[in-house]
């Protein structure tokens, strides 16, 4: 056993401060109990037997050496707990400073409320996220920056007790530019040893180019869903009632009912066709292979031969100045205008023109030479043309605008401008 397994455990681990509260007056105890043992015990039997003199050296011998070491050894002692916690206290800076660069160069927005969700601290990476200053931002409501119905666990408005475990969800919050920002919001309650809550730590991470995304691709399959359904579904039906019929006209007319096969033939075929662009816009798109306008002459390319339909593909400006988030936007938009020329407009020839504007603000048309539309600039309401008004409400939450332009047997114009 060690020396210092002898030594009880609560001394070892008690603060410096109530270390030297307990020497403080355990000291002063323990040096009046040692000078009156020796004084009544020791030295009056060396006076008893050796004499005053030998008394007088005893007493020099004591007060010279004894009180002098013990005084150097406490103070010795207290001297290695003072170096042991500025050791540990100088780790902690670094610690903390090392911490504190880490939250100060994140792309993270990491912020730390106070316990009323008063923002307190604000880094670099919330600056670029939401556009706001440190000094704009520090002593505001975390409030102002997520409004409800974001939850918090420093500010709970009941007066429940706080959540002392991290806490992760999604909300929205404005950007200084006005932008709305879909964020993943990770909420960390700090306690202290008595588990009151003495600050929170948030982390907010900008997932709208995900969110946008995943809209994308739910507006991607819910097309598809309504192609099937309006075109194949339907066709199939109708193709089984068309077969019913030729059967029974085969007993009385078999002309009648060859001409009948003949057009059925004409709409298995186009049903075929359907179902090929179907498949073929289920195909993925690699935008960093060649950019979008690689991905746009390609798409267009094996579109018109599936659609047998002559596109021209002409671009204007510097497609670089797109933003990677808006390219699958822009290619979407070409898609869903091919699309709907192939199924609507009866065109031989479509062109496409792709051009970046000062602003900057990014510039479609999609033109055919088809059957043209009812009204000039608006957005037709028959349920055919169910894809137009989706692609207008997704330019809308892009902040763009969408116009047709076209006349019965003069084909259509469709205009997209979308802000960069």
């Amino acid at each position: 056993m060690r020396w210092v397994d002898l030594i009880p455990k609560r001394w070892r681990t008690a603060s410096i401060t109530d270390r030297v509260r307990v020497l403080r007056w355990l000291l002063p105890l323990a040096i009046a109990s040692a000078v009156f043992v020796y004084q009544l015990g020791f030295t009056a039997a060396i006076h008893a037997r050796m004499g005053s003199v030998a008394h007088t050296v005893v007493e020099l011998l004591f007060y010279s050496v004894v009180g002098p070491v013990a005084t150097w050894l406490i103070l010795d002692q207290i001297s290695q707990w003072l170096t042991a916690k500025e050791a540990a206290e100088q780790a902690v800076r670094v610690q903390e400073r090392h911490l504190a660069s880490i939250a100060a160069a994140s792309a993270d927005a990491i912020l730390s409320l106070d316990p009323d969700a008063t923002i307190r601290s604000w880094n670099r990476g919330a600056t670029m996220l939401f556009g706001y200053r440190q000094s704009e931002m520090v002593g505001k409501p975390f409030r102002e920056l997520l409004p409800p119905p974001a939850r918090f666990s420093a500010a709970q408005p009941d007066g429940t007790e706080h959540v002392a475990a991290p806490l992760r969800y999604e909300g929205h919050a404005d950007a200084r530019d006005g932008r709305r920002i879909v964020v993943d919001v990770t909420e960390t309650p700090l306690l202290d040893n008595q588990d009151k809550l003495v600050a929170t730590s948030v982390v907010m991470r900008d997932i709208t180019p995900r969110k946008a995304r995943e809209a994308l691709l739910e507006a991607e399959r819910a097309r598809i869903a309504r192609d099937l359904h309006d075109g194949l579904a339907q066709n199939l039906y109708f193709v089984g009632l068309k077969l019913d019929f030729v059967r029974k006209l085969l007993v009385r007319d078999v002309d009648a009912a060859e001409q009948e096969l003949s057009a059925l033939t004409q709409t298995i075929q186009r049903t075929i066709r359907d179902v090929r662009r179907t498949i073929f816009a289920l195909r993925p798109v690699d935008f960093k292979a060649g950019g979008l306008e690689s991905a746009v002459r390609t798409y267009i390319r094996d579109f018109g031969e599936q659609a047998n339909l002559e596109v021209v593909f002409e671009t204007k400006g510097d497609l670089r100045r797109i933003p990677p988030a808006l390219e699958p936007e822009f290619f979407h938009l070409v898609q869903e205008g091919l699309n709907n020329i192939a199924k609507h407009a009866e065109a031989r020839h479509a062109s496409i023109c792709l051009e970046v504007r000062s602003g900057p603000v990014g510039y479609l048309a999609v033109e055919d030479d088809g059957i043209g539309l009812e009204g000039n600039g608006a957005l037709p309401q028959r349920p055919g043309k169910l894809g137009l008004r989706q692609m207008q409400e997704r330019v809308t939450q892009l902040r763009g605008s969408l116009a047709l332009h076209g006349e019965p047997g003069k084909g259509t114009r469709l205009e997209v401008q979308i802000p960069l």
